[in-house]
């Protein structure tokens, strides 16, 4: 029974080995201690860190964000439940999964009714 398992501890025995050998190596290859002040210093796109570290951001950015989560999430879901319909006509449970999935677009939409009313899609709009 056993035996099973070895395999998968080979691999996880393999991949401990690829870490540790990575770290080890770094410590032994790389130049430590050997940095000035202007290497040694923070890099942020090109721009000297100056000033605070929490810029505030509008909500609208927030806004997107969660607009193309939500518009994402619907592909994702509904391409591998298109590319499988045909199979799942076939099995008699085509109704049932274009019911359920008719159910996921509705909620979906009422999402993208929201985000309408809110002037999400308004590009034109400030704030």
């Amino acid at each position: 029974m056993l035996r099973e398992f070895i395999p998968v501890l080979f691999s996880l025995g393999m991949a401990l080995a690829v870490a540790l050998g990575g770290v080890g190596l770094a410590v032994l290859i790389g130049k430590v201690g050997r940095g000035n002040k202007a290497k040694d210093m923070a890099y942020e796109c090109g721009k000297d860190p100056i000033g605070s570290g929490s810029a505030r951001f509008s909500v609208k950015f927030y806004l997107v964000a969660m607009i193309f989560i939500l518009f994402d999430i619907e592909v994702i879901f509904m391409y591998p439940w298109a590319v499988s319909l045909a199979g799942l006509q076939e099995s008699g449970l085509g109704w049932r999964t274009f019911g359920l999935m008719l159910a996921f677009v509705l909620l979906v939409e009422v999402g993208h009714l929201y985000a309408y009313r809110k002037g999400v899609f308004s590009w034109n709009k400030r704030g």
